[in-house]
């Protein structure tokens, strides 16, 4: 299956369509955690109406441009007319956000060189500074093009390896590559796998938290089929804020949001409540140092926090299905599944079917396992399938 940009670990197609087949047309599902927006896709082919969050704000754009119907010649002419405007030298190209901050533009001089930084500026002056003249979906579709040539496995826009991994470590100190000239191609390649025709739902996307899912009323919701981040697994703001630094995004702004992800390796306080010392007791991680247990606190706690909201959403009898993967901690074997069973029990649900299945290598969009060194894909080579049902 082609995607519009790239993701790692996205989730599975086929188990965001066996759960969504069940639903039929004009009923609603949500994925408070969006990710690559694989569930909002199969629900809008499908006639299914999607709603999706996510804190990352290119997580977002991916998502709802992955899931919405885009008109490919008003977009093609939207692209030719930034690139017009790149052209003009009456244009003077400001960038606040960079331009007025020392740590962002500190970040930009060290991961692109000269020309593809002059083009990128340009691009960004005209796409988020001073847009054009143009319709929302028109600009979304083509910073979508813009990106997916920055977060990429082999240098092109930048000069980072592995970005599309959320790896990104710089390889090369020149680069000829040429933004304006596969931006045309890049946007072509978006608009052919988005193929609007086959879009039948509606689908509605927030930059917003799963934790705390505001602008959903009670009751709902028909069905959530969503991924949490692992524990201690992929550090996708590593890799996204080497694309958002040209969407409008300060460092000092994707550094909060990565901060207060649900997954992020931080801490919470050393007050630790009886039931989640009681899940430390059952897991036998007890004897773990100060500062990993905080950290487990700070990640049963958020997940508590997200399936209470999911349990408040969801109509009566409706089957929230969540898949996640372990981690790997400093050499201990972390079993998430188990800290996400214990937070769905306390929101209230039930647990109806738990699967586990292999990640295929294909999939994983990481590094692959032979890679000498990669505790990464040896860390993530199964995932749980958990239907909760309210």
């Amino acid at each position: 299956m082609k995607h519009i940009h790239p993701f790692p670990a996205r989730m599975a197609p086929e188990i965001a369509l066996e759960k969504i087949s069940a639903l039929q047309p004009g009923q609603t599902v949500l994925d408070p955690m969006a990710g690559s927006g694989m569930v909002l896709q199969q629900a809008v082919r499908s006639g299914i109406c999607a709603i999706g969050f996510d804190l990352d704000p290119l997580a977002e754009l991916i998502s709802r441009v992955g899931a919405s119907a885009v008109d490919a010649d008003e977009a093609i002419a939207g692209l030719q007319a930034v690139l017009q405007r790149c052209t003009d030298k009456r244009f003077k190209v400001s960038l606040p956000w960079i331009d007025s901050d020392t740590e962002t533009t500190q970040f930009v001089d060290f991961w692109y060189a000269p020309k593809q930084k002059e083009q990128l500026r340009k691009l960004a002056m005209h796409l988020v500074a001073k847009p054009i003249d143009v319709s929302n979906e028109t600009l979304d579709v083509i910073k979508v093009a813009l990106s997916r040539l920055i977060v990429t496995k082999e240098p092109k826009a930048s000069l980072a390896r592995d970005t599309a991994h959320s790896r990104p470590h710089k390889t090369i100190r020149e680069n000829d590559f040429d933004i304006f000239e596969a931006m045309t191609s890049s946007l072509r390649h978006v608009l052919s796998v988005l193929g609007a025709s086959s879009l039948m739902g509606r689908v509605t996307t927030f930059i917003g938290d799963a934790r705390d899912l505001r602008e959903i009323e009670s009751n709902s919701i028909d069905c959530i089929v969503t991924s949490p981040p692992y524990l201690n697994a992929i550090d996708y703001m590593r890799g996204h804020r080497m694309s958002l630094v040209w969407l409008g995004y300060r460092l000092s702004e994707l550094r909060e949001i990565r901060s207060t992800s649900i997954g992020a390796e931080r801490s919470l306080n050393d007050k630790h409540d009886d039931k989640f010392l009681a899940l430390l007791s059952e897991l036998g991680l007890k004897s773990l140092d100060a500062r990993t247990i905080n950290m487990l606190h700070r990640y049963f706690t958020d997940l508590v926090k997200q399936t209470k909201e999911a349990h408040r959403v969801l109509k009566k009898g409706a089957l929230g299905t969540y898949v996640i993967g372990n981690s790997t901690i400093r050499g201990t074997y972390i079993k998430n599944s188990e800290f996400l069973k214990r937070a769905g029990a306390l929101a209230g649900f039930s647990i109806q079917t738990e699967t586990e299945r292999e990640i295929p290598d294909h999939r994983r969009y990481m590094p692959i396992p032979a890679v000498a060194g990669n505790s990464l894909a040896s860390r993530m080579r199964a995932e749980h399938i958990i239907d909760f049902k309210k």
